[in-house]
């Protein structure tokens, strides 16, 4: 899962990175040059600094489905089961906006069953290792990183549905994202209404990938993009690794489509999306391209800049 993750992230950059190749599409050709530029010129805006720390997530798990939120977003979903190889890290920048208290949850779930539902209960014999560290990639080993946040599941010796556990980590980087932090607060809006607008950009946005609309893509995720740079500290000459994954991924995609899924509110408010909501997507992007005999994902988190705004994309 979290190799697969790393590629979609890749494929995803190389979309809107990509300037030429023999196989572009006509879409692809017809992205303006002034575009291609504004994308390409992102790395300008990223700074760097004497210390440029990577926060990480990292776990050892044994029977532990679970889903894992910093500052109340979701970052990633893990339903299966059995145990984990050795110790896994998930990057975590940008959903740090600021230096502070972050704040970190843990929902942990019961095992699927052979029809891909949870069991009635979380087993008793899962177990979870979770810790936070930062460091600076290409300069510090990894064992080097340093360790600010720590917590063990305790042993499990009755019957729940589920177990959350909280808990807060101090962080320091150079950096200040504005994020959805000055966005509104969706949860007082009506969740109907809400939940066709989201439905709504969402549709536009499949279309894009759809159609492999490559400016069309830039436009919508050009905030995020940026953000994602400055937290990740990424100078042009990474620029050119993403370049053939988005012709392995769209060029050979089969069919683009919009699934059925449940409106989430996070970010204490100011993020909205929907999620496949069980199964074994439970959690993934509604918006889904087949890619040979597998099928990629594809998220968009969302939030309302200003009062009256159209939904954004954010991360």
């Amino acid at each position: 899962m979290l190799a697969q993750n790393k590629f979609l992230v890749l494929v995803f950059w190389g979309l809107l990175t990509l300037t030429s190749c023999a196989q572009t599409t006509k879409k692809q050709e017809n992205m303006s040059a002034e575009y291609r530029d504004k994308i390409k010129n992102i790395y300008k805006e990223v700074k760097t600094y004497n210390y440029n720390p990577t926060y990480q997530f990292k776990y050892d798990k044994f029977n532990c489905p679970m889903e894992l939120y910093v500052n109340d977003v979701l970052v990633f979903y893990l339903g299966s089961g059995g145990k984990s190889t050795g110790e896994q890290n998930i990057d975590i920048p940008q959903y740090i906006l600021k230096s502070g208290k972050q704040s970190i949850r843990i929902k942990i779930y019961p095992l699927l069953d052979k029809n891909k539902n949870f069991e009635n209960f979380v087993s008793k014999d899962a177990q979870l290792t979770l810790r936070i560290v930062h460091g600076e990639y290409y300069k510090m080993k990894f064992e080097d990183f340093k360790e600010v946040f720590r917590m063990k599941l305790p042993k499990v010796t009755v019957d729940v549905p589920y177990i959350e556990l909280k808990g807060e980590f101090e962080a320091l980087v150079p950096y200040e994202l504005a994020g959805w932090s000055n966005g509104v607060d969706l949860s007082k809006e009506d969740p109907k209404k809400l939940e066709e607008e989201v439905l709504g950009r969402l549709r536009e946005i499949m279309s894009l990938y759809e159609t492999k609309n490559i400016e069309g893509l830039a436009k919508e995720h050009f905030k995020y993009l940026t953000e994602y740079y400055k937290s990740m500290y990424y100078s042009k000459k990474e620029d050119s690794k993403w370049e053939e994954e988005i012709h392995e991924a769209l060029d050979e995609s089969t069919k683009t489509e919009l699934l059925e899924g449940r409106m989430k509110i996070m970010g204490e408010g100011k993020i909205v999306t929907v999620l496949i909501e069980n199964g074994v997507f439970r959690n993934k992007s509604v918006i889904r391209t087949k890619v040979y005999k597998a099928y990629d994902f594809y998220p968009q988190y969302f939030y309302r800049p200003a009062p009256g705004a159209r939904l954004e994309v954010i991360r």
